[in-house]
């Protein structure tokens, strides 16, 4: 924003007299505003940090309708500023006062993506072995789905890996547990690629590829290795271009896993077929192991692809700062 971000209570006194105080934390100062007319009267005292009352969010909010760009855009970023603990009653307001709807979208945009990205900065600061791949992949869900219930999607992937586990005993050779899983997952679940519709958006995000049983490579995959690691299966990503495979490795067993064609048992010479006849020749670091912030990226990629051929400015600006923070570059290959 172009404007710096003042806020505070406002009200329709015609007099400067300032109102309840409310706090920019960030900069540690305390605000008071009224309003003059068409003026913003914004008087500022240092080092004060209060709670905000709720019925001085909700003054904020109604403010938001005001005709002056420059009230809004101020306005805006308070709201912004204040955080989670305003999203309710902006959720509120955007039911209650659809002609505001825009407007508050904008700001639950700005409040709700910004903590992402911290959760994701905080993720990313992680050498990649400390990094979860199932709180990443369901950090980038909850991006569309703020409401997310993530628990409820632990707890159906931990639910399929005891049904697995019940199936293959404590024995099972690496052949015999690739073919369990493969199993269960693919015909007893019935997951499967969207060959109809490779880029539909929701393919892209975990939630919905786990509700409707259908994804791309790289989400399957996703959940295919989340199964595998609470079962302790020497699984990883392989993030070849153009395409997404599972690797399983073991002393005595190698085998690639294509979980977009229902489970398809590759070798490398499968996979260097695949890529020689796709254009790509063939490198061995195409099927080396994808580190975990790489399929975050990826992921995402995905998303940024589809939502810049819909010239979605607002999520394109987010996600392209996504890929930033986990290290990528928006051109990286993808699905």
């Amino acid at each position: 924003m172009a404007e710096p971000r003042h806020s505070g209570e406002p009200w329709d006194n015609p007099t400067h007299e300032a109102v309840d105080p409310l706090t920019d934390t960030r900069n540690r100062r305390m605000m008071t505003v009224s309003r003059s007319g068409n003026r913003l009267v914004i008087d500022h005292k240092r080092d004060v940090i209060m709670m905000i009352p709720e019925s001085q969010i909700r003054a904020l909010i109604r403010l938001l309708s005001d005709e002056d760009d420059r009230i809004v855009r101020t306005i805006s970023g308070r709201l912004i500023d204040i955080g989670p603990s305003a999203v309710p009653l902006l959720q509120e307001a955007e039911i209650e006062q659809p002609e505001m709807a825009d407007r508050i979208a904008s700001v639950l945009e700005e409040i709700r993506g910004g903590k992402l990205e911290e959760e994701l900065t905080e993720l990313a600061s992680l050498p990649d072995e400390a990094m979860s791949l199932e709180t990443g992949a369901f950090l980038i869900a909850r991006y569309a789905y703020p409401a997310l219930d993530v628990a409820r999607y632990h707890d159906q992937l931990d639910t399929m890996a005891a049904e697995v586990r019940s199936r293959i005993g404590l024995r099972a050779s690496g052949e015999e547990a690739v073919n369990a899983l493969n199993r269960y997952l693919f015909t007893e679940q019935g997951f499967k690629g969207n060959t109809k519709n490779y880029y539909e958006i929701e393919n892209s995000y975990l939630n919905c590829v786990m509700d409707r049983r259908i994804g791309i490579p790289i989400s399957l995959s996703a959940i295919y290795l989340l199964i595998g690691q609470r079962l302790d299966f020497p699984l990883f990503g392989i993030g070849m271009p153009g395409h997404f495979l599972v690797k399983y490795e073991s002393d005595r067993y190698k085998i690639f896993i294509d979980c977009f064609n229902g489970g398809a048992l590759l070798t490398e010479k499968n996979c260097a077929r695949f890529l020689t006849e796709a254009g790509y020749g063939f490198d061995e670091k195409y099927l080396e192991k994808s580190q975990v912030r790489a399929i975050l990226s990826r992921m995402v990629k995905n998303l940024l692809a589809i939502y810049t051929k819909a010239d979605d400015s607002v999520k394109i600006a987010r996600l392209t700062k996504f890929i930033e923070i986990l290290g990528g570059a928006p051109r990286e290959e993808g699905l």
